[in-house]
């Protein structure tokens, strides 16, 4: 191996390794394991000299899986969950590429920013309850930094001080 074998040259020899075990079939199955098993066997060198790559690879799609977790309690320093009302609630979003934010603490710019840039129809559903969580919290926005978790706060005291209205 004596030129540098990229992610690229990867890539491609596990499609072609993935082509040649379902022609092998004979009926264009083949299971991860089969293939990654031959992928090992015939590019060991390869990944050898990837693996920093790889490694990075894995770790940030399990990051990526963690923070697109959706939790069941937003729980504010106090304990007292704020989202308890709505379901489905990503424990953080991805502000930009790389870089993900609490939801608790993102403003409503980035969350709207957030919904925009999730706004297709296979996104849409599953991102119903941020979207409504984000308009009941709206009214009790009084400034351009205020947070979710700011404005539920508010949103709370006032249900409990009986006013579904405004605070000015």
């Amino acid at each position: 191996m004596s030129e540098k074998v990229t992610l690229s040259d990867l890539r491609n020899a596990i499609e072609d390794i993935n082509k040649n075990v379902m022609r092998e079939r004979g009926n264009g199955e083949a299971s991860n394991a089969d293939v990654l098993s031959r992928v090992k066997a015939l590019k060991a060198k390869e990944i050898e000299h990837l693996t920093p790559q790889l490694v990075n690879i894995a770790l940030t799609k399990l990051y990526n899986e963690v923070s697109n977790r959706k939790g069941p309690k937003a729980l504010n320093d106090a304990g007292i969950d704020l989202f308890g009302n709505y379901r489905s609630i990503p424990k953080s979003i991805t502000l930009i590429k790389g870089k993900k934010k609490d939801t608790s603490k993102v403003t409503f710019q980035e969350a709207d920013l957030w919904i925009k840039a999730h706004n297709t129809k296979t996104d849409d559903k599953k991102n119903e309850e941020f979207k409504r969580l984000v308009e009941d919290c709206r009214p009790f926005k009084q400034s351009d930094d205020d947070s979710l978790e700011i404005a539920m706060k508010r949103k709370i005291e006032a249900e409990e001080l009986g006013h579904t209205g405004l605070r000015s």
